[in-house]
């Protein structure tokens, strides 16, 4: 009885390290709960009136528009990776844009896509960045959480 019983408990704890350190190791693999989905998007103001951030999104080709409660968010740009957040604030510091970094959560869907876009940006132009940039906004409206 004695002999079962220790060899339980050691299957047993055998089995839940082995679990954890699994988990552990596939966290980043598995997006499972550790994994909000935070992305840093770039506004460049927020309004009371749509009209006042209207005029304003103009001014800034591909920027969007978001209402957030009662008030109306500009946002220029979206990055999930550090270095390509790096980059997008260098690139708006070389244009004169004065944008703040905002961290918001997104859909799963969006955080991945996302990822596979900035691998696109490294090998882009100007132009091509500014065009790819808007369709990634684009997706971003809808995707907020």
């Amino acid at each position: 009885m004695k002999k079962t019983l220790i060899i339980i408990i050691i299957a047993f704890l055998l089995g839940a390290s082995l679990s954890f350190i699994t988990v552990f190791e596939l966290k980043d693999h598995l997006n499972l709960f550790w994994d909000e989905n935070l992305v840093t998007a770039f506004q460049i103001g927020v309004y009371k009136s749509k009209e006042n951030a209207s005029k304003i999104a103009e001014e800034y080709p591909n920027s969007i528009t978001i209402q957030d409660g009662e008030y109306y968010r500009v946002y220029v740009g979206v990055a999930a990776s550090d270095s390509w957040i790096e980059s997008l604030e260098t690139y708006f510091l070389d244009k004169k844009m004065n944008v703040f970094p905002k961290e918001v959560k997104v859909t799963s869907t969006f955080f991945q896509e996302l990822n596979q876009y900035e691998s696109l940006f490294e090998v882009t132009d100007t132009k091509t960045y500014e065009q790819l940039n808007g369709e990634i906004l684009k997706k971003f409206a809808g995707q907020l959480v």
